[in-house]
C-alpha cells in the first residue's frame, strides 16, 4: 500500500511540474485552457509567474517528500490545493457555476486528500 501511495504521489508531483513548466512555456495556450486570458506583458508575466510557481512547488514537495521519504512535505501541496479549492467553494457561491467547474475542483480535492493520507502514512525519515 505504501509503495502505491508513493507512486500515485510522484505521478502527481512530475505531472504538476510538467504543467508549471508549460505555463513557464507558453502561457497564453495554458492560460486559456485554464480559463484564464492574459492582457498584455503584464498579463502574461503574471500567469508566467505565479501559475509556474503554483505547480512547481506543489510538484517539487511531492516529489521531493516521496524522494527523501519526508511526509510533512506533502502538507504544502495539501495546504495550496486546499487554498484554490476552498476559493473555488466561495466562487461557486458567489459567482456561480461555469462549464467544466468539476475536473478542477475533483483533481484538488483528491490530491488534498491523498496528500493527507501520504503524510500521516509515509514514514518520515529525519
Amino acid at each position: 500500500m505504501i509503495i502505491a501511495i508513493r507512486i500515485a504521489l510522484g505521478l502527481m508531483g512530475a505531472m504538476f511540474l510538467f504543467i508549471g513548466s508549460q505555463f513557464l512555456i507558453d502561457p497564453v495556450t495554458m492560460g486559456g485552457d485554464f480559463g484564464l486570458q492574459a492582457k498584455g506583458a503584464g498579463g502574461l508575466s503574471t500567469i508566467r509567474g505565479d501559475m509556474t510557481a503554483f505547480f512547481w512547488v506543489s510538484g517539487g514537495a511531492l516529489l521531493l517528500g516521496v524522494w527523501k521519504q519526508r511526509g510533512e512535505l506533502f502538507y504544502v501541496t495539501a495546504a495550496l490545493m486546499g487554498i484554490v479549492f476552498g476559493a473555488r467553494c466561495l466562487s461557486l457561491v458567489l459567482d456561480g457555476t461555469y462549464e467544466g467547474w468539476q475536473p478542477p475542483m475533483a483533481v484538488e480535492a483528491f490530491t488534498v486528500v491523498l496528500c493527507l493520507f501520504g503524510a500521516r502514512a509515509l514514514p518520515s525519515r529525519p
